[in-house]
């Protein structure tokens, strides 16, 4: 059940992430790995939280 939690998360965090990398023009490869990165470590931390 966390796994799909986390999913969920990770999915909802990336579309964020996406959509302010386009709208502040930061399009180069290292900006989608650090986004990448970062909704993975955002979307442990907050469904932790959560699951508390």
């Amino acid at each position: 059940m966390e796994i799909i939690m986390i999913t969920f998360v990770f999915i909802i965090v990336l579309l964020i992430s996406s959509i302010i990398n386009i709208l502040f023009k930061m399009t180069e490869k290292k900006h989608w790995i650090i986004s990448l990165l970062l909704s993975v470590a955002l979307a442990i931390i907050i469904v932790a939280i959560l699951g508390v």
